[in-house]
């Protein structure tokens, strides 16, 4: 079966039910309003919405060959407790009686139930019965083959000693392929890791085979894939609800943290203006989420045009280009506060590796193989790098900095982003890992 058509059942299939239970706590309430009147139809919008949102938030629209059935049903049952949860807190705040409306229990109790033996009839009907289309894959291999791709259309397979990464990405692209495949006995671990830092920031899925388990496990997340030998490599362990939590949180962060310290930012810029001659902002090109490049905002702590004669370096301890002003805001991290800005506008969030700026990048990725592996999340003011390692003066610093941001991206958590956060206020006070 195509991915479209299933997609379009189960979001079908999922909008009909909702509807359903909708339309029967209207008809069974009190309110003296027609289940056709125009504010009806408006409130099963808003309400449908909300419910396929949340559906699509818990991954509930995967495609049915990469899920397993009874782990669907119990991310749908979490899914329709938080949704009725938020519903039922929404009513109370907005002083809407839901509970003592005649219709909204039995008919959500209709659509629990219903939804649960529709998802489970169809989603089984398709993981048994129907063929479902087979995910186009690219093999890269050598030594120990599996041979077993029944989940797989596999569009071409390379031999690591023949590897050739722009021809592979022209492959990539010219027949839709959709993963890639590395089997292999582990003896190449070198090219297996740069195979795979090499396509991290695309929408490529990749796929290992077990034996590789014990070269990637301590810098990647690894998932079974159901019904076959192979591993998934896991970039981004955060669900898509809480990836919208965590933006939802950066936007509130920042505005408020914007508001609290509007006085404190007029008198910065103006003691930079009177300190030494030049712009009160610095504006820098940096490199985001998967290699999008974006102006990061700093207030300007060394004297303008400081890489003038030298290009891009990096800061050193007791630079002269720092300015007196530059002295206390960096130690204090004020001159960061900027990029509160970036935070709104969705190019960095509070927590994460810190965005690197291009030059840096293209050199660095030559050296470490793996660097490119920090654009798998959008960047952070703080991060647990920033909270455990001091500035970048030496690419052994941006090793070891590799290492605790590989770490945060394995591990990412909502708590795990408020204790970095705490830690940074810590570390701020402390005036420690800044120069």
């Amino acid at each position: 079966m195509i991915r479209r058509t299933e997609l379009f059942i189960t979001i079908l299939g999922d909008s009909l039910l909702l509807s359903f239970a909708y339309f029967i706590s209207w008809k069974a309430s009190v309110i003296n309003s027609s289940v056709i009147s125009w504010h009806s139809l408006l409130g099963n919008f808003i309400i449908l919405v909300f419910w396929l949102f949340l559906f699509q938030s818990f991954d509930l629209y995967e495609p049915r060959s990469r899920i397993q059935l009874m782990n669907e049903l119990f991310k749908l049952f979490r899914a329709m407790c938080l949704g009725l949860i938020i519903i039922i807190g929404f009513a109370y705040f907005a002083n809407i009686d839901f509970i003592k409306a005649r219709g909204f229990i039995p008919a959500y109790l209709i659509m629990i139930s219903s939804i649960f033996v529709w998802r489970f009839l169809w989603r089984g009907l398709t993981g048994e019965y129907i063929k479902p289309q087979r995910e186009k894959v690219l093999i890269f291999q050598n030594g120990d083959i599996i041979d077993n791709y029944d989940k797989f259309n596999v569009v071409e397979k390379i031999g690591l000693n023949k590897l050739n990464l722009d021809d592979s990405r022209d492959i990539l692209n010219r027949k839709n392929v959709e993963g890639i495949i590395i089997e292999s006995n582990g003896n190449c671990k070198a090219d297996i890791l740069n195979i795979i830092s090499k396509f991290a920031d695309t929408e490529f899925v990749i796929y290992i085979s077990p034996k590789l388990f014990p070269v990637v496990y301590q810098y990647f997340l690894v998932q079974k894939v159901p019904d076959s030998p192979f591993l998934k490599v896991i970039f981004h362990p955060l669900s898509n609800w809480d990836r919208f939590l965590k933006r939802v949180m950066d936007i509130v962060l920042a505005l408020f943290a914007l508001c609290i310290l509007s006085p404190t930012l007029m008198i910065i810029s103006l003691f930079i203006k009177i300190d030494t001659p030049g712009p009160v902002l610095y504006r820098q090109k940096r490199l985001g989420f998967r290699g999008k490049e974006f102006l990061l905002y700093k207030f300007r702590s060394m004297i303008s045009d400081a890489e003038k004669h030298t290009g891009p370096v990096w800061a050193l301890k007791n630079d002269k280009r720092i300015t007196r002003i530059g002295m206390i805001l960096r130690p204090l991290r004020l001159d960061e506060v900027p990029q509160l800005f970036n935070v709104l506008k969705g190019d960095m969030s509070f927590v994460g590796p810190r965005p690197e700026r291009p030059a840096f990048v293209a050199k660095l990725k030559k050296e470490i193989p793996l660097y490119t592996l920090r654009l798998n999340t959008h960047p952070g003011i703080t991060g647990l790098a920033q909270v455990k390692h001091a500035y970048d003066r030496s690419i052994e610093d941006v090793k070891k900095k590799l290492e605790y941001d590989l770490e945060y991206i394995n591990n990412m958590t909502l708590r795990l982003d408020l204790k970095i956060f705490l830690k940074t206020v810590l570390t701020v006070l402390k005036r420690e890992g800044a120069h």
